[in-house]
């Protein structure tokens, strides 16, 4: 009598070339979604960095403005102090030395320590010592600096952002395969695909691998 129990139904395997694509296609996926993320995330630290680096910029002008009408404010008093020793006024020097800012008293009583009775205004000026050091210059340089420093950590991070796009586009190359290779019937033709394929899923990981480990994973 025929038993149907034991008949055995052919099921149809996924063929290991199928197996071995979905594979690729589904690290491929995961791969470019990461890049694109990291990408994004860059382009925000870079939109920050260069936002900071205007911000700085601009304390950087305003205090160099500040340095410089204080600047002018000492040469105008310095130069009425010089007039009013050259004419003999005594009392006008005195009056004059007593409103110099506290900044450019250092540089001053330098420079008219060289002179002597018959000589009382020494050559030269304060404004070329050492001495003569304007908080808000320094400032102003400092603020410069930070800004210069953060513009570079920008650009940077722009070419960080920049690397992982192009670095996606690898890995679309790597979908494209795993999308069409179907279409050939030959086998050859496959595994020929499967290994260019292959190759540059795994380039395209090498350099991601290696992108991450140089900028790190924000």
């Amino acid at each position: 009598m025929f038993d149907a129990s034991k008949l055995k139904i052919p099921t149809k395997q996924t063929p290991r070339l199928d197996a071995i694509f979905a594979i690729l296609l589904l690290c491929a996926t995961l791969s470019t979604a990461l890049c694109v993320y990291q990408a994004t995330r860059w382009n925000g630290v870079q939109a920050v960095d260069f936002g900071n680096s205007s911000k700085l910029r601009t304390e950087s002008i305003r205090s160099s403005t500040l340095a410089n009408t204080e600047i002018i404010v000492d040469v105008d008093t310095y130069l009425a102090w010089v007039n009013a020793v050259s004419s003999g006024d005594e009392q006008a020097a005195r009056f004059l030395e007593d409103r110099f800012r506290p900044e450019f008293i250092p540089a001053f009583e330098t420079w008219k320590a060289e002179g002597n009775t018959s000589n009382p205004v020494p050559p030269g000026t304060p404004f070329s010592l050492p001495e003569y050091q304007l908080a808000a210059q320094q400032e102003s340089i400092l603020l410069e600096e930070a800004a210069a420093e953060a513009f570079e950590q920008g650009k940077d991070a722009n070419q960080n952002g920049d690397l992982y796009i192009a670095n996606t586009v690898l890995f679309a190359i790597v979908l494209f395969f795993c999308g069409v290779y179907m279409k050939w019937e030959s086998p050859n033709v496959r595994t020929g695909m499967l290994i260019v394929t292959t190759a540059i899923f795994g380039f395209a990981v090498f350099l991601m691998v290696s992108l991450l480990l140089k900028v790190g994973f924000i």
